[in-house]
């Protein structure tokens, strides 16, 4: 008899594609919660949620449907119908089908009928694209969920989330739901509670807003930038990676912090870069009149929108404070006690990568941002900076967090309904 698997909705997002091994079950709960999420107003949620639906639709053959619905009440009164979690363990339960999750509540709950539990977590499937640096954790007022928000504050030091150094995890309340600015529709939960994985325990976050003469005082304004705060503030952590969609808030958050860094004295200088060309070897800035500056100040102009101005980002130049660089110009150099700022690295590729890290001399950090759906280049989408990046995943040097809101005007977030 074939042995049949249910994927969960986390797992058709994330990893529908290495599941080529597994004969799945697509039930009709994870093909609406995939639907539902297409039109999220979570921008990162609704493109993985139309990447998975497209890759369903082009595989139909590899899968079977299941298109009954089923009551998670049928399994006993602590499991409500409500929580998708509960009528996928249902179906499982009754179909003696076997689960694919990294859901550790599903799975504990899955565990406690017998059925058998298959875990996708990236070292398996050598897949780092997935990962964004942060773990959400949804408790709800079931006995699982209450005990595991226990386990979180009595045993911080037993890491039974299997999560990396520096790995962020965020507790969500599902029974205090958000809602969007203006739909007016469920766009989350209230957070309960923020940490981030040491290599030893879960800690508390720990930041401060920013301030400096030139950007003022900057402050997080949801749960996912104040992991970036975290992120950025952690001197330990001298590779930042924010990703996000538009408006986000990636390049003010990372001027921000450099700005302040070079108030205090902490850098001499910042190093601004950025790749203008979509080959892997960089070719020259082209025949525009004026020196690096004057041909790179277009490409600037994202750091010196947080300056508060094309005049500030000048001043700071001819000061010695900001140097703007292109990668033809890099080979060779050694960047020491400066802040390495690089932005748009969606159109930089694994090389690119390579030989920006290298160059990050003494008493020096980088900051990167990028969001993959806005590669201009084919060959970066294959080849990315981004994913490259993420194969630090783990180690204590680097940290990523991936925001997924979008904070610049309502008119801004209507760009993630299209």
């Amino acid at each position: 008899m074939t042995k049949l698997f249910v994927a969960d909705t986390n797992i058709l997002l994330d990893n529908i594609e290495s599941l080529s091994d597994y004969n799945i079950v697509l039930l009709s709960h994870t093909l609406r919660e995939l639907d539902k999420h297409k039109s999220s107003h979570n921008d990162e949620l609704a493109f993985r949620a139309r990447k998975a639906t497209r890759y369903i639709k082009n595989n139909k053959e590899k899968f079977t449907f299941d298109a009954k619905d089923y009551n998670g009440f049928e399994l006993g009164k602590d499991y409500d119908d409500a929580y998708q979690d509960n009528n996928i363990l249902a179906a499982c339960v009754q179909n003696q089908y076997s689960l694919i999750s990294n859901d550790i509540l599903l799975t504990y709950k899955a565990e406690g009928f017998g059925l058998e539990v298959v875990s996708l977590d990236n070292d398996k499937i050598n897949d780092y694209s997935t990962y964004t640096g942060i773990r959400d954790l949804y408790i709800g007022e079931d006995v699982e969920s209450q005990a595991m928000l226990a386990k979180i504050y009595q045993n911080s030091d037993d890491n039974y989330l299997n999560m990396v150094e520096n790995e962020y995890l965020v507790v969500w309340d599902k029974t205090k739901p958000t809602y969007h600015r203006t739909s007016g529709e469920v766009n989350g939960y209230e957070a309960i509670d923020t940490f981030r994985f040491d290599g030893e325990k879960l800690v508390k976050l720990k930041y401060k807003p920013t301030e400096d003469l030139f950007m003022g005082k900057t402050k997080p304004i949801n749960v996912k930038q104040q992991l970036a705060f975290d992120m950025l503030q952690n001197k330990n952590i001298g590779v930042n990676l924010v990703l996000g969609g538009a408006g986000s808030g990636k390049d003010h958050l990372m001027a921000a912090h450099m700005m302040q860094a070079l108030q205090r004295e902490e850098i001499d200088k910042i190093v601004f870069v950025r790749n203008i060309q979509k080959l892997k070897d960089s070719g020259e800035v082209g025949f525009l009149k004026g020196d690096l500056f004057s041909k790179m100040l277009t490409w600037s102009l994202p750091l010196a929108d947080q300056l508060g101005g094309i005049e500030a980002l000048e001043m700071l130049v001819e000061k010695g404070k900001i140097e703007i660089q292109h990668f033809e110009s890099i080979r060779g150099r050694s960047f020491n006690r400066c802040g390495v700022y690089c932005t748009e690295i969606q159109s930089m590729s694994d090389y690119h990568a390579r030989v920006l890290l290298s160059r990050i001399g003494e008493k020096s950090f980088i900051y990167l941002n990028g969001d993959i759906k806005q590669s201009d280049s084919d060959y970066n989408k294959h080849n990315s900076a981004i994913n490259t990046l993420k194969k630090l995943k783990g180690n204590p040097l680097f940290g990523v967090v991936t925001l997924d809101k979008t904070e610049r005007s309502d008119i801004a977030s209507l760009s993630e309904l299209i």
